[in-house]
């Protein structure tokens, strides 16, 4: 009779181990998702950074000024180039949830993994490329906005919970 138990036992430690090993894959797939189409709203829709010239003549830095402005153009496959990365690390989530069906590689928490790096180097880049053209260029003042942040923090975030991802055991289907 011990024995019977001790296997009962056993048996619903196991079903409970798959279901939060499954549970914590799913639970990360969603934050990847949240955080990307957050990402992507505040990398898309806000400014990277912005700059004041004298006399006062104050300038924002985003996507849709890259385009209007011949000066900020080189901005402008930078920022196409983070939010693919940002929209890709949008639908590799619901690839793996099964919300929706796509050709992606099987191993797609690998290639969320470099394309969130991706982000993380773009956003450093430009960020970097910003400050020191603005810093010999005579601007008056210049800041970095919400669109880098939002790189930068999803460049950083991203990549972990992939790792975690890649580090948690898959499930047998």
């Amino acid at each position: 009779m011990k024995n019977l138990n001790r296997d009962g036992v056993e048996g619903v430690r196991l079903k409970v181990s798959r279901t939060s090993n499954m549970g914590m894959r799913s639970n990360f797939y969603g934050l990847i998702f949240v955080l990307s189409v957050i990402g992507a709203i505040l990398f898309v829709f806000t400014e990277f950074g912005g700059y004041t010239t004298p006399p006062y003549y104050q300038y924002s830095v985003n996507l849709e000024s890259s385009f209007s402005n011949p000066d900020l153009i080189a901005y402008a496959p930078l920022f196409i180039l983070a939010t693919c990365f940002f929209l890709l690390n949008m639908f590799l989530p619901l690839k793996e949830l099964n919300i929706i069906k796509t050709s992606f590689p099987g191993n797609s928490a690998k290639l969320g993994l470099y394309s969130s790096l991706g982000i993380l180097a773009i956003s450093a880049v430009g960020g970097i490329a910003f400050e020191v053209i603005l810093s010999d260029s005579g601007a008056r003042d210049w800041w970095l906005g919400s669109g880098f942040y939002a790189g930068i923090i999803g460049g950083i975030l991203l990549p972990l919970l992939y790792y975690f991802i890649m580090k948690s055991p898959k499930q047998p289907t």
